[in-house]
């Protein structure tokens, strides 16, 4: 992949941004060196242009905000009553199989899922579009059936946020067909 050499301007605005906002307070002087520094930053670490074939989509997208929001708070309260709890809690690694390929979408995914409280990412293998997910308290067979499932819907959820027509397309002809491609963990 070849790399970008060109800056970007959003990304340069959030460099120089976050340069000032470092500094007590602000100047000309903190202003151009945050400019200069982030077109140093571009120089010296070009990095490869991302490939995106979908577009944003609002609605979805504020779905897939508001349910972050509720995964949060549902499962800061379950990590804290387990905390509180007289026992010890089982893990499990667990593999998902994400239906895309694409980079972004396999990292906002990764995101999301790290995000929640309760589940960590501790493996991706981008070939395979598979993440290797670590379930707090998550043993038995139902519990495990549900946090890829859970995993599976964040990929949805940002797919239908950000992913191509083809990508919706492709969901909601799976979601029409009478079997369930999430039937079972471990089968894969």
């Amino acid at each position: 992949m070849r790399a970008r050499r060109r800056p970007s301007l959003a990304a340069g605005v959030v460099m120089t941004v976050t340069w000032v906002l470092l500094w007590e307070r602000i100047s000309l002087f903190v202003v151009l060196t945050g400019v200069l520094l982030a077109l140093l930053v571009f120089l010296v670490f070009p990095l490869p242009r991302i490939e995106r074939a979908g577009r944003v989509r609002p609605v979805a997208l504020a779905r897939l905000v508001g349910r972050l929001a509720q995964d949060l708070v549902v499962s800061s309260v379950r990590v804290v009553a387990l905390s509180f709890a007289r026992r010890t809690p089982r893990s499990a690694i667990i593999r998902v199989r994400l239906r895309t390929r694409s980079d972004l979408i396999l990292t906002l995914t990764t995101e999301l899922v790290s995000l929640v409280p309760g589940s960590l990412v501790v493996e991706v293998r981008r070939a395979e579009s598979t993440l290797y997910i670590h379930a707090l308290d998550t043993v038995d067979p139902d519990k495990l059936r549900r946090a890829e499932q859970d995993v599976l819907d964040s990929e949805e959820r940002v797919l239908r946020a950000f992913g191509s027509d083809e990508e919706i397309a492709a969901l909601d002809a799976e979601a029409a067909r009478p079997t369930d491609r999430r039937a079972g963990v471990g089968r894969r």
